[in-house]
């Protein structure tokens, strides 16, 4: 009693530091899900910068087990702070970490965001190549969600590139097969579209082309600096035929409107003093000229310098060589600074110009190694940028011969079930179309039988009657009447004896199985007498022990019949049995001497037709014919 107190105290212990175990163990998950909760509202909050929005994410990436929901967010603000602090490589790497999440994979609406975050980055850093494969694959998921927002963004992005590439046709197609999902909303998108495929235009020198297209940009814009954009783009263009008039009417309208962004008004101001001088260079444009060089000295926009030097050395050109050469350097020294190299061959081509022979050698030398790198990157960059594509599309080809593969596989699956449907249905139709025939069959069976024992009790009853009643009733008047003759009564009651014998024969059961011989033997030796002698002949070779006992029953009726008709009708003295083998094949004969069949007609009465019945259901056959000389022959065909 005092050990079973002591076990169950042991337990309750154990029960109750189990549910304590639980208790804290839910208590941390609750502290786990606030603190979590915390850092989810820092890193949303506005009132802190980047750097301390980063390490509230990376901190909430140290909780695991994290739901993969919690984990794609807080990787996409992660790469995204990183994109704003032009930290790029980091931004790549955490965004790449987001296709590894399970929520990811099989979503394409997040793998359209991640692979198109991807494909800005990469963008952002001037790796075109890569920057096209991912806005590729992000196009890829966007169709296959029918977002045709964001797919709009990957075409217009996948159509600059090929345009920075050279491929201006391709950029075209693929443009306006972007305009047609941008549609009438996103009118600044479409905007710029229409500046892409008006670029495409005039770097192929279908001016009217680019200047349609810019005219369509400039339609449907509705942000005044894209206005002043595309109308500033216009005069160039037609700068570029030399329809100086138009363009220095545009430009001059464009500065009497106030243009609030100074680096825009700058850039106006220099275009326009330097078509006027393209114009006429007799043109005093110098003031504006040198407006401009300053303004962007003071901004330090080196690619706005890098021009005005360009234009103060073509305008000092015939007037003053040592002004041209000055700004010629100039040229060349900031776009060195700025890593341009199409700037500085320009510059050199000045220098070449303006410089001795002894330099100008020199300067080419440096034009041609510069010229000879461009070719050289240029080569380099469109082969990187031609096999990138070349691997995405083949990625492509892979993916689809899969797909069809494995269409044509459910396919043939397909196939192959219905098949077996088909089959077994089919087995079923014929199982029961097979269970349907035995059934009739059996039917029919029980019906013949039934039939075969209404015909034997109907014969039975009319052979009493017709044979032994009478029979009977003549004996009986004889022993009445003392007038017969005792001898005369008992051989009309041993007639009555027979007669009674030969019913029972053909009613009576048979006796079947390898004793069957015998039994078959016993009935001919019934029916033997004196009047009349019964041979048989070749009969072993039937082999009547090893038959069917449905077959043994069938012979000793049908023969058993011949019999009952020989001792009626026949009249005959003579009955050979005979039998004969051929491979599967048995043959058993009946012959006698007797009357035959009158006048040689064959009427099939009760007892003929059942022995033809009896052989049918053993399928075999029976024929009946009267001998060429006397008597008949009956001769029976069937299978062992």
């Amino acid at each position: 009693m005092k050990q079973t107190k002591v076990a169950f105290l042991f337990f309750l212990l154990l029960f109750f530091l189990r549910s304590c175990e639980k208790e804290i163990d839910k208590n941390i998950d609750f502290s786990k899900k606030i603190e979590l909760k915390k850092l989810h509202q820092k890193l949303i909050s506005k009132d802190f910068n980047f750097n301390e929005k980063l390490s509230f994410g990376k901190e909430i990436l140290t909780y695991k087990p994290l739901e993969d929901s919690i984990s794609y967010f807080t990787l996409n603000s992660i790469s995204y702070f990183f994109s704003k602090l032009n930290t790029l490589d980091s931004a790549i790497y955490y965004s790449k970490q987001m296709l590894a999440l399970n929520i990811t994979k099989n979503n394409s609406d997040y793998l359209g965001e991640v692979n198109y975050k991807l494909g800005g980055y990469f963008n952002k850093k001037n790796l075109t190549d890569s920057a096209l494969y991912y806005y590729n694959k992000s196009k890829e998921h966007y169709l296959k969600v029918n977002d045709t927002l964001r797919l709009s963004g990957c075409l217009y992005n996948i159509s600059v590139i090929e345009s920075d590439y050279g491929n201006y046709s391709v950029s075209d197609s693929i443009m306006i097969e972007a305009l047609k999902y941008i549609g009438k909303k996103r009118l600044q998108i479409a905007a710029s579209a229409y500046n892409c495929l008006a670029i495409n235009s005039k770097k192929r020198f279908l001016y009217q082309a680019g200047i349609f297209y810019y005219e369509k940009a400039l339609e449907i814009s509705d942000k005044k600096s894209s206005k002043i954009k595309f109308k500033n783009n216009i005069a160039n263009v037609y700068k570029e035929q030399t329809d100086y008039t138009e363009a220095i009417s545009i430009l001059e309208d464009l500065l009497k409107d106030s243009i609030k962004n100074k680096k825009t008004k700058i850039r106006v101001i220099d275009n326009l003093a330097h078509i006027k001088w393209l114009q006429d260079s007799t043109q005093n444009v110098l003031k504006e000229l040198l407006y401009v060089k300053t303004i962007r000295e003071e901004e330090k926009d080196n690619y706005g310098l890098i021009a005005s030097y360009s234009h103060l050395s073509d305008y000092f050109y015939k007037n003053d060589e040592i002004k041209s050469l000055f700004y010629a350097y100039k040229m060349y020294e900031t776009s060195k600074q700025a890593k341009s190299s199409q700037d500085q061959i320009e510059a050199i081509d000045k220098i070449a110009l303006l410089e001795t022979p002894q330099k100008a050698i020199k300067y080419y030398k440096v034009s041609i190694h510069i010229r000879d790198s461009l070719k050289e990157a240029d080569i380099k960059r469109v082969y990187k940028f031609a096999k990138i594509k070349y691997n995405y599309y083949e990625e492509e080809k892979q993916k689809l011969k899969f797909k069809t593969l494995a269409i044509e596989n459910e396919l043939i699956a397909e196939q192959e079930n219905n098949q077996k449907k088909n089959i077994l249905i089919s087995s079923i139709l014929l199982i029961s179309g097979l269970l349907f025939l035995a059934y009739r069959r059996k039917q029919q069976h029980k019906k013949r039988i039934l039939q075969e024992n209404y015909n034997t009790e109907t014969r039975i009853a009319k052979r009493l009657h017709d044979e032994l009643g009478n029979g009977i009733y003549n004996a009986i008047t004889k022993v009445l009447n003392p007038k017969f003759k005792t001898e005369e009564i008992v051989n009309d009651l041993d007639k009555i004896y027979l007669q009674t014998r030969a019913i029972s024969h053909e009613n009576d059961s048979v006796e079947t199985g390898k004793n069957f011989d015998t039994y078959f033997r016993g009935l001919v030796t019934s029916y033997n007498s004196a009047a009349c002698k019964i041979m048989l002949k070749d009969m072993s070779v039937i082999g009547l022990n090893t038959l069917d006992k449905e077959k043994q029953i069938v012979i000793y009726r049908v023969f058993n019949e011949l019999f009952v008709n020989m001792k009626k009708h026949s009249n005959a003295s003579s009955v050979v049995l005979s039998g004969k083998k051929t491979l599967n094949h048995l043959e058993m004969k009946y012959m006698d001497n007797g009357v035959g069949f009158k006048e040689n007609a064959i009427i099939f009465k009760n007892g003929l037709k059942n022995m033809e019945t009896r052989i049918k259901s053993i399928n075999g056959t029976i024929k009946f014919e009267n001998k060429s000389d006397k008597g008949i022959q009956v001769t029976i065909h069937f299978k062992k």
